[in-house]
């Protein structure tokens, strides 16, 4: 009798695994397919897009008077609105709390998205084993905070930029760099932020110095990833580039461009960081600089980027569009082109 027992209450637990089991695969795959009809429905709505423009101001972004004078005027000099303001941020920032709701909802009151960089000073290594925890989790929880606020509220996150190239102390490490960035994104969903809120962007260098540091080998997967970008300069001759040669439109976006439609062809394509230098073989010439800013443009919105975030910041070189000799005739031309539009903050959400 008592074996009888045991085997029907073996035969009940053996049915309980199996249907929990079968209970998390439907889950999963329900899950899998809800991602997939959000992807299909976002790639919809950006098919029907204008190409984006975006800017780096050189201050802080949570001062109205920055917003006025770095972000503002230049769309009213341009006469055309930027959709996107760009920034960087460390990981172990002193004060999350206040460095990312204050400067998200200035911009957004001011109708601009945020595209946040997530730096840090520490090695891929230490971030994928969780060295920075405790500072990713004050930084997941301030977002989550401004995210969860409101309607339609959402910005762009990218993690680690430029990863594979040489500068940053997280650099040219592919496998802890997926696992960092993946950690970031756990880090973020158990502090409460919906997919619906971030868009996570994946933001190399296009040029790397060989083939074990190309991009693709950083890439984190289709799965963690909602917009793919790169960067890339015109270095020319300025003082700074240990490289000097005047880099063209087709040299410095076209090849990059063409891999990562390869690489993930299902998602949008930003230029996450962009500027030229007007210092040519034959000194400083305005008129190149505007040239390659049209030309540039021009290239860009053919190619099928959906936005070009252009570092407005005088740093290794004369990046800024009022660098030396005044405004820039060329950009302001180049983004006048009819391919260039403006989408709210509540807008970006619903088709990006």
């Amino acid at each position: 009798m008592n074996k009888v027992r045991l085997a029907l209450m073996m035969l009940i637990l053996l049915g309980s695994i199996f249907a929990n089991k079968n209970l998390m695969a439907v889950t999963d795959a329900s899950g899998q397919l809800e991602n997939r009809k959000l992807n299909q429905i976002r790639n919809q709505a950006a098919s029907n897009t204008p190409v984006l423009l975006g800017l780096y101001a050189p201050d802080y972004l949570g001062d109205q008077s920055k917003i006025d004078s770095e972000l503002r005027q230049v769309d009213q000099w341009v006469g055309k609105r930027h959709s996107i303001a760009g920034f960087f941020l460390d990981i172990e920032d002193s004060n999350p709390a206040y460095n990312i709701p204050v400067p998200l909802k200035q911009l957004r009151q001011n109708g601009y998205t945020a595209f946040i960089n997530l730096k840090s000073t520490r090695s891929a290594a230490q971030i994928a084993r969780g060295d920075v925890d405790s500072s990713l989790q004050k930084v997941a929880k301030a977002y989550a905070d401004w995210a969860n606020g409101g309607k339609d509220r959402i910005a762009f996150i990218a993690p680690l930029q430029e990863m594979n190239i040489t500068g940053e102390a997280y650099s040219k490490d592919p496998q802890n760099f997926k696992l960092a960035y993946q950690r970031i994104q756990k880090i973020f969903k158990e502090a409460g932020v919906s997919s619906q809120t971030i868009r996570w962007v994946f933001a190399p260098n296009g040029w790397s110095e060989n083939n074990e540091h190309r991009f693709e080998n950083y890439y984190p997967g289709d799965k963690f990833v909602d917009v793919v970008a790169f960067s890339s300069y015109n270095w020319g001759y300025c003082s700074n580039s240990s490289w000097k040669h005047w880099n063209s439109p087709k040299e410095a976006f076209e090849p990059y461009i063409k891999r990562m439609k390869v690489m993930a062809r299902s998602k949008p394509i930003f230029i996450a960081q962009t500027a030229s230098t007007s210092n040519t073989q034959k000194g400083l010439q305005k008129n190149a600089k505007d040239q390659w800013l049209r030309d540039s443009y021009t290239q860009l919105s053919a190619m099928g980027v959906k936005a070009i975030i252009y570092f407005n910041i005088n740093k290794e070189c004369d990046w800024a569009i009022n660098s030396n000799t005044g405004k820039s005739a060329g950009y302001k031309d180049a983004v006048n082109n009819p391919a260039f539009g403006y989408l709210s903050p509540a807008e970006l959400a619903k088709k990006i």
